[in-house]
């Protein structure tokens, strides 16, 4: 039977007992009492369903060394000569009885899903959730002479109670491999039918992880390998019902329906294990176990980088999410860059003009773009903070007129005006020397400035400065650039 799940005699009768693993104390602060109130079900091969009710309880002594404390609480009814199907299903020696097994315990199950009334609570999932009379268990257990159970006979125990044994036994995690932990019904019934037939034809469950976190998502995932490859031989048709029952089903290929698996296997003894295996050759077999082993490889390498994946999505969010901006960013610059002003293909004359001319409009951009090193810094920066100052009126005195250029404002006559002014007028540039690389300019021209430079008080008139400036420009990276400015001043 298995260390939890045992006949033992009670009162001079055989009876079926259910290790809880807890003591009495134990037993009655988890109110496990609830467990003898509940029914399982018996399914005899002719279809007939009988109930099977828990009688009481009985502590189990297993050595007189043990001490009292740690002696466990066992819940018992009456007694059934069957065997776990679980350790059939894992018995290679025993394949045929195997098969015949899942025969009988997918009968059994279809009628209990067709006739709920027939049992109170739904069976334990998968193979360790029943026991059935084989030949062996028949032959062998003192059961089989007290009760008409024939061969075939499937015991489907108390659910909660099973499941309390199972993990007192540390053999939960061998239960659930069978079982699919989201699927109950008929899909529930045709996955565990289906992982069966692949512990019988290929000699080991399809999930086995040693890990239940792990072996869940393997099973939900549908990651094993395809029964053709781990049962080289195996019939197709037989390969790919196992395939579809245990797979990660889609919308477009669904799980067999119990039926189909019941009428592919046939009635009991119909058919033995061996007459869905076809003998290989050892050219084909080795074909086949090169194919398993780079289906494992790169099975495993494809799991891995999902569930990577999975487990870190936020991250990996964030992360192109950073790329992106760090890109478009990049990409900005480098827009911006060849969107900035520039002095290729101008002559020197044409440089200064150029600047002087960006002071009237207040472009900063133009006039860094015609000097290198710190030429012009002053002006620059004038520009830049007369620039801001004249947006801040704007925005604050809803001025619409915040600034006038020089050439501007004396065109319209030189009015009284609270803007401000500034910039260039009368400019005229001369050459005093120039060859490829070096040019010496002579600039000639009014500086208007705002009076705040002298009282700060914009309704002042502009003050004119008539300026002379000697500039020096040096052709670098294909466009001349002022490299110095020396200027001289005299108020108008």
């Amino acid at each position: 039977m298995s260390k939890r799940i045992f006949s033992f005699e009670l009162e001079g009768k055989t009876v079926l007992g259910f290790d809880t693993g807890a003591n009495a104390q134990a037993f009655a602060q988890a109110k496990l009492a609830q467990f003898i109130t509940q029914q399982g079900s018996i399914v005899f091969p002719n279809g007939k369903v009988e109930a099977w009710q828990s009688e009481g309880t009985a502590e189990r002594v297993r050595a007189e060394s043990i001490p009292a404390e740690s002696v466990t609480i066992a819940v018992w009814g009456p007694s059934f000569p069957g065997e776990p199907l679980a350790g059939l299903i894992n018995d290679p020696g025993r394949r045929d009885e195997a098969l015949d097994a899942v025969r009988f315990w997918l009968k059994a199950r279809m009628l209990i899903e067709e006739n709920p009334g027939s049992a109170k609570e739904p069976p334990f999932p998968g193979p360790a959730g029943a026991l059935i009379v084989t030949r062996a268990s028949y032959e062998m257990s003192p059961g089989a002479r007290q009760g008409p159970y024939p061969i075939g006979t499937v015991f489907f125990p108390p659910s909660r109670l099973l499941k309390r044994s199972l993990e007192a036994e540390g053999s939960a995690l061998e239960a659930e491999r069978w079982a699919h932990p989201d699927l109950r019904g008929s899909g529930g019934i045709s996955f565990s039918a289906g992982a069966m037939l692949y512990g019988i034809f290929c000699k080991a469950p399809p999930f086995f992880r040693d890990n239940a976190d792990e072996q869940r998502q393997d099973i939900r995932e549908g990651v094993f390998t395809p029964p053709n490859l781990a049962a080289p031989g195996l019939d197709p048709e037989m390969s790919e019902i196992i395939n579809a029952a245990i797979s990660r089903a889609s919308e477009t290929e669904r799980r067999p329906a119990p039926e189909l698996i019941a009428d592919l296997l046939g009635p009991p003894a119909s058919k033995p294990a061996s007459s869905w295996i076809k003998p290989l050759g050892d050219e084909e077999l080795s074909k086949i176990l090169a194919e398993r082993e780079q289906y494992g490889k790169k099975k495993a390498l494809a799991v891995k980088t999902r569930r990577f994946v999975i487990r870190n999505t936020a991250i990996i969010a964030v992360s192109l999410i950073v790329l992106v901006v760090i890109l478009l960013s990049v990409q900005g610059a480098f827009r911006r860059r060849a969107e900035l002003p520039t002095t290729r293909g101008m002559s020197p004359i044409e440089v200064a003009e150029a600047y002087y001319g960006a002071f009237g409009e207040l472009d900063h951009g133009m006039m860094e773009a015609c000097v290198t090193g710190r030429a012009g810094r002053a002006d620059i920066d004038t520009v830049i903070n007369l620039f801001v100052l004249s947006r801040v009126r704007q925005a604050y005195e809803m001025a619409h007129d915040s600034f006038f250029s020089a050439q501007d404002w004396i065109d319209a006559g030189s009015p009284a005006t609270d803007s401000i002014v500034f910039g260039i007028t009368d400019l005229a540039v001369k050459a005093l020397s120039e060859n490829s690389i070096e040019a010496i300019l002579e600039a000639d021209y009014m500086l208007w400035m705002p009076s705040a430079q002298v009282s700060e008080e914009y309704d002042a008139q502009p003050i004119g400065m008539t300026t002379r400036d000697r500039l020096e420009l040096v052709f670098e990276k294909n466009a001349w650039r002022i490299s110095g400015i020396d200027r001289a001043v005299s108020r108008e």
